[in-house]
C-alpha cells in the first residue's frame, strides 16, 4: 500500500476499537457501521544487538546465549530443557531400516518426585530479570503455566502427572490490538530449581507512523468467508497485527483480521490472518498442481530413511500450506534426507493416512511408508479433515482408522487443531488415539486450536536435523523440536502436545532424536499404557 493512502490524522482508538483483542462473534456488531482506521507501524530495529544478548545472558545467569543472524535468541539447556527422567535399558531390536536402537524406560518414581517453580515466582523472576536487562517491552503482558508429563496405564487410568517446567510467555499489543506471530515472541521457562531451561526472544522495535482505513468487523467477516471457502464457516473476526519471522525484513506492520471458524463437523479450525486494510488483497492461491493419478503409487522405500508431507491449502481456507510444506521439505532435502511424497490441496487424500484394513486405505504406500510424515490442515480431537479439497476415500480421517507404525513410520507430526486435546466427548487423549500406535513412536500435535503458519514445518525440520557448531545448534529430540517450533510460531494461548506408547518394563520412546542425530528407541506397542507431554507456547 502506498504512503499516500495512509492518514496521519486521528484514528479511532475509542470509536469501536477499544479492547479490540476481545471483539469477536456478537460483539462485532458494536463496531460494524463505518470503516475505522488503525495505525501503521514502522520497524525501527529488528531483534537484539550483541550487547543486548549479553545483557540477557547475564540477567538470567546463563552460560551461553547465541544470537542468531536475524537478531533472535532461542536458548535451550540441553541437560534440563523438558527433561523427563529415564532409565537406560541398553541396545534394542534394530529398526526396519536395520538402524541400531537404544531402549529407554520411564522412571516413574522420579517423575512422581518432580516439583515445579510456582507460577507467581516464575513470573516475578522473569519480570525482574527482563527489567534489569532493559529488555522488557512496555507492551508485553505475562502469562505463566506449567509444562506437564502425564502417564496412564493400559486402561487409561492416571499413574502420574508431573511438572517439567514453569514457563512465562508474554503477549503483545499495539494500542490495545494484539500483536502476534513469530516476530513477537518472548518466553522464559524455569526448571524445578528456578534455573532457566529455555529462553526465546524475537521482537521488533516499532513506532507509529500513520494510519490506514480498515474494514469494519462485519465487512471483515465477509473477507474471512472468502478466504475460508465453502468448507469453513466463520465464527469470529478480530483485529490483529501479524509479526512475521525476524528473518523477513519488513519495513512496516499493517493491521490484519484474525479469522476464526468451524469446519462442517463443527470443529474449530486453524485461525488465519488476512489484511484488514480496505484495499488489502486476499492471499494468492498459488499454482495448482496437476491432478494426481488415481492408480499411481509412490515407490516403497522402507529400507531407507525418508520423510513425506501432505496438507490442505486454499481449498480448505488455509492459504500458506504449500509454503509451509515446502519449508519442511527443503530443510530435509538440504540435510540429505529424501522427501518421498508431498501432496497438497486436491492431491492430499484421506486414504494416504488410512490403514489397509479399512476399505480403500493406503497408508502403507504413503504416511506409514516413511520415517516421519508431516501434515497441515484442519482437525479435531477425533481426526483431521480433507473437506473442500478431496474425498479419496472420504473427507475425514477418523482416529478409528489410524493404525500407524505397522509398516515404517516412527513420528506422525500433525500440524492441526486439538488432536491431543486432554478430553473430548468423554474420552481422554489416550482413549482416542492409543489404538493408532502399532509401532509408531510419537504423535506430535496440539492440545488446543492452532494458528495457521507458513514457517512451522521448516523450523521443526531445522531443529531436528541441524548441524552442531561448537556448543550450540545441536539437534533436538523430536518432541523438543515440535515444542520449540510451536513456541516460535504460536501465541501463548496455544498448547502443543506429544504422546507415545509405553511397553513392557516401562519402555517408551519419549527421548527419540531423528535418525542419525541421536538415540532412537525400538518400535514399541502400548501394552502398558501411554504418555503425553503438553505445554503453552
Amino acid at each position: 500500500m502506498s504512503t499516500t493512502t495512509r492518514r496521519a490524522g486521528t484514528w479511532l482508538a475509542l470509536t469501536g476499537l477499544m479492547g479490540a483483542a476481545a471483539i469477536t462473534g456478537s460483539a462485532a456488531t458494536a463496531t460494524a457501521a463505518a470503516a475505522a482506521e488503525l495505525p501503521v507501524y514502522a520497524v525501527r530495529s529488528t531483534g537484539l544487538t550483541q550487547a543486548q544478548a549479553a545483557a540477557l545472558q547475564r540477567a538470567f545467569g546463563l552460560k551461553n546465549v547465541q544470537l542468531a543472524e536475524d537478531g533472535s535468541v532461542a536458548f535451550a539447556d540441553e541437560s534440563t530443557y523438558l527433561r523427563v527422567p529415564g532409565l537406560d535399558l541398553g541396545a534394542g531390536k534394530p529398526d526396519e531400516e536395520g538402524a541400531e536402537t537404544v531402549q529407554t524406560a520411564l522412571d516413574v518414581e522420579s517423575l512422581k518426585r518432580l516439583r515445579a517453580l510456582p507460577v507467581e515466582d516464575a513470573t516475578k523472576r522473569a519480570l525482574e530479570s527482563l527489567r534489569g536487562a532493559g529488555l522488557l517491552p512496555a507492551n508485553a503482558t505475562p502469562t505463566a503455566g506449567q509444562t506437564t508429563f502425564e502417564v496412564v496405564d493400559a486402561n487409561q487410568k492416571a499413574v502420574v502427572t508431573a511438572p517439567l517446567d514453569t514457563a512465562v510467555s508474554f503477549a503483545f499489543t499495539l494500542d490495545g490490538v494484539p500483536l502476534e506471530g513469530p516476530g513477537a515472541k518472548l518466553r522464559v521457562a524455569f526448571d524445578g530449581q528456578g534455573a532457566v531451561a529455555g529462553l526465546t526472544h524475537a521482537t521488533r522495535d516499532l513506532v507509529k507512523v500513520g494510519s490506514v482505513p480498515v474494514l469494519s468487523l462485519d465487512q471483515g467477516r465477509e473477507r474471512c468467508a472468502k478466504v475460508f471457502g465453502q468448507s469453513v464457516r466463520p465464527t469470529g473476526v478480530s483485529y490483529v497485527y501479524e509479526a512475521p519471522p525476524l528473518a523477513e525484513k519488513v519495513e512496516e506492520l499493517e493491521p490484519g483480521l484474525r479469522c476464526d471458524g468451524v469446519n462442517s463437523d463443527g470443529a474449530a479450525v486453524q485461525s488465519v490472518v488476512v489484511g484488514a486494510a480496505v484495499d488489502a488483497r486476499l492471499p494468492e492461491p498459488g499454482p495448482v498442481d496437476p491432478p494426481r493419478e488415481e492408480g499411481a503409487f509412490t515407490p516403497q522405500w522402507t529400507w531407507r530413511i525418508d520423510v513425506g508431507s501432505e496438507g490442505t491449502g486454499p481449498c480448505s481456507g488455509l492459504p500458506w500450506t504449500a509454503n509451509n510444506l515446502s519449508t519442511f521439505n527443503n530443510r530435509f532435502t538440504a540435510a540429505g534426507v529424501p522427501v518421498q511424497f508431498s501432496w497438497v490441496n486436491h492431491n492430499a487424500w484421506e486414504r494416504d493416512f488410512k490403514d489397509p484394513v479399512f476399505p480403500g486405505g493406503q497408508d502403507h504406500l504413503y504416511a506409514d511408508d516413511v520415517d516421519m510424515t508431516y501434515w497441515q490442515g484442519h482437525g479435531s480431537p477425533n481426526g483431521f479433515s480433507f473437506a473442500g479439497c478431496s474425498s479419496n476415500t472420504d473427507t475425514f480421517l477418523s482416529k478409528d482408522e489410524a493404525r500407524w507404525g505397522n509398516k515404517d513410520v516412527e513420528w506422525m507430526s500433525l500440524f492441526t487443531c486439538s488432536i491431543l486435546q486432554g478430553s473430548a466427548g468423554g474420552q481422554s487423549w489416550a482413549a482416542r488415539w492409543g489404538q493408532a500406535f502399532r509401532g509408531l513412536h510419537q504423535i506430535n500435535s496440539f492440545d488446543t486450536v492452532s494458528y495457521h503458519s507458513a514457517v512451522h514445518g521448516g523450523k521443526f525440520a531445522n531443529y531436528l536435523v541441524r548441524t552442531p557448531f561448537l556448543w550450540w545448534n545441536k539437534p533436538m529430540k523430536v518432541r523438543d523440536a515440535w515444542a520449540q517450533a510451536s513456541i516460535d510460531t504460536q501465541p501463548a494461548s496455544v498448547r502443543w502436545a506429544t504422546m507415545g506408547a509405553i511397553g513392557g518394563g516401562g519402555l517408551a520412546n519419549f527421548d527419540d532424536y531423528f535418525w542419525n542425530k541421536g538415540a532412537v528407541g525400538p518400535d514399541t506397542l502400548p501394552t502398558h499404557g501411554w504418555w503425553r507431554i503438553s505445554g503453552m507456547s
